[in-house]
């Protein structure tokens, strides 16, 4: 290509006020009509690439280098220029729907917001075409409810559709489609693709980039270290680390997904030679000396000669080996129901229409039994959730949990004797949202232990001890115990709420999307991490887009369509 890229990296270095070095020396281009996805663990910096690139780091970032779009410097442009880019140059597509949207503002207002913060009068009838460019239906109505009144992947669309709402010349598009099934993911990538704008796709999603992008970023510690044509990254799989994410996406046929050992490096330290080489399984001597340059695409010692670079070194990490489970054994015929749901129905009255988002759906989880349920985005999942986990009142029907009844339509409480024992706990398909924003993320972790009614109360000490090695097992050791929510990203809080769970040891795990915000290495430690939590006689429930995960993981899968179960594989 001898066009002009739309957006060119060069030496990019990014430094938080925390010393963290998020991005240490990135150079790439992404050309109009083209689509380059950025893909890698949480904390690889691929998210501070792109925020950067709209001037939306916090002011006492340090950065050097360049990004350049349109023959606008970023890092030069006053806060007026960079309002101008934002929006009429440069879409941008958020990772996370809700906290993008108000919450007292109705979702045509959210999508009108891109004409209104420059000062344009909406076109007629520009937000409900927009909305129903993405597929949803009666967008007339829709776009009339409030944020909270969505589904996650309807949001995510209503969010794209205000990025792209100026036609611009680049979209930045941070994990768009990690709210949606795999049909709109497809759907929604290709009305990205079809606008002509030059594509930079965030995601840890490797299946659907694989699809869509014309060439992939492999990122890792806040460096590029591989990049090239997608359908050739994905074939050769030349640098470990590709490799390594590749076998950790789910298959039908092999089991599980294999996790990568070890951990990220804490980009809060300078690192000497590859910062992979600890978690490499063909790492050399040279690796931990030199830092390897890119060559061809990949940055990789493997694929440079040198003569002393032959002897291989112990792999260097503490991490505990994750067990790679193929065949879990079924659960017992006759094994102990812990959770059921008869002919639950709910509906949702807005005005004059009626919103049937569960009609008579009958449910039973097993001691020992992974349970998943599929669907499109809109099609009651979600609701079902919440009516089995007690938290919504059922308008028919009724939901026994331990044998007992817990609720019925007509009823205002759960049994009260569950509740104080944690019988039954939820993972959020909102993970900001369900920590609180106050507290470190340590006391969040440990709030199940502390409740007034357990007779061993926890010190600080204690507490912050278990923390620490909960998020150990959720891949988070080098995280500030201390950190409040808004200093973590979202699939960082995703491993924080999960690790709460796995606190409290419920009897049951609702989980709704719990790994839609995580990368594949990270996710496929968490589906080991449940399996486990399933050989102590309990049991999980759990609401995903990602198929082929609940294909590997589940004892069996429901299909949900317009608040139907309808089939049962």
């Amino acid at each position: 290509m001898n066009e002009i890229a739309t957006i060119q990296y060069q030496g990019l270095n990014v430094t938080y006020a925390t010393g963290v070095h998020a991005v240490r020396g990135v150079s790439f281009d992404v050309r109009r009509g083209e689509c380059l996805s950025l893909v890698g663990e949480s904390g690889c910096g691929k998210t501070t690439m792109s925020h950067a690139a709209l001037g939306l780091l916090p002011a006492n970032t340090r950065l050097s280098g360049s990004i350049n779009i349109n023959n606008i410097d970023i890092l030069a442009a006053s806060s007026n220029e960079l309002r101008q880019l934002r929006g009429l140059v440069a879409g941008f597509v958020v990772q996370d729907p809700y906290a993008a949207c108000n919450p007292l503002a109705r979702v045509e207002d959210h999508v009108a917001e891109a004409w209104h913060a420059h000062g344009m009068t909406v076109p007629d009838q520009a937000v409900v075409q927009g909305i129903t460019e993405l597929g949803i239906q009666e967008p007339g109505t829709m776009i009339r409810r409030y944020p909270h009144q969505w589904s996650g992947g309807m949001l995510q669309r209503a969010t794209i559709a205000a990025a792209s709402a100026h036609n611009p010349n680049l979209i930045i598009a941070d994990e768009p489609t990690s709210a949606l099934d795999a049909d709109r993911a497809d759907t929604t990538l290709e009305a990205l693709k079809q606008t002509g704008a030059a594509l930079l796709l965030v995601s840890h999603d490797l299946a659907v980039v694989s699809r869509h992008a014309d060439r992939i970023a492999i990122c890792y510690a806040g460096k590029v270290v591989e990049i090239g044509d997608s359908q050739e990254i994905i074939k050769e799989r030349r640098h470990p680390y590709t490799s390594g994410l590749l076998k950790a996406i789910p298959s039908l046929h092999e089991g599980l997904p294999e996790p990568m050992p070890g951990y990220p490096p804490d980009l809060r330290y300078q690192i000497a030679g590859c910062a992979f080489a600890p978690r490499c399984p063909h790492a050399m001597n040279i690796c931990l000396e030199t830092p390897p340059k890119m060559a061809n695409g990949v940055a990789c010692h493997l694929y440079v000669e040198h003569d002393h670079a032959k002897e291989k070194i112990t792999r260097q990490t503490s991490t505990k080996e994750l067990p790679r489970v193929s065949d879990r054994p079924p659960p017992e015929v006759k094994a102990k129901v812990l959770a059921e749901a008869r002919e639950v129905s709910k509906t949702y009255r807005q005005g004059t229409r009626l919103t049937h988002a569960v009609r008579s759906a009958s449910l039973q989880i097993k001691q020992g039994e992974i349970v998943g349920i599929s669907g499109p985005s809109g099609c009651g999942k979600s609701t079902l959730l919440r009516l089995l986990a007690t938290m919504e009142i059922p308008d028919a029907g009724e939901v026994y949990l331990d044998g007992e009844l817990a609720t019925r339509a007509g009823s205002k409480k759960i049994h009260s004797n569950l509740a104080r024992k944690a019988y039954l706990m939820p993972v959020f398909q909102d993970p900001i949202s369900s920590l609180d924003a106050r507290w470190p993320i340590w006391r969040t972790i440990v709030e199940p232990l502390t409740a007034p009614h357990r007779k061993n109360q926890l010190s600080k000490e204690q507490s912050r001890q278990i923390a620490y090695d909960l998020l150990k097992g959720v891949g988070l050791e080098n995280v500030d115990i201390e950190a409040r929510p808004a200093e973590l990203s979202v699939g960082q809080c995703q491993r924080v709420a999960i690790a709460r769970v796995l606190a409290a040891k419920p009897k049951i795990i609702i989980a709704d999307e719990p790994t839609s915000a995580l990368d594949v290495s990270v996710s496929a430690s968490i589906l080991h991490l449940l399996v486990e939590f399933i050989e102590q006689e309990r049991a999980i429930v759990i609401v995903s887009h990602d198929r082929p995960m609940l294909n590997v993981l589940c004892d069996r899968v429901l299909e949900m369509y317009d608040g139907l179960l309808v089939s049962n594989s």
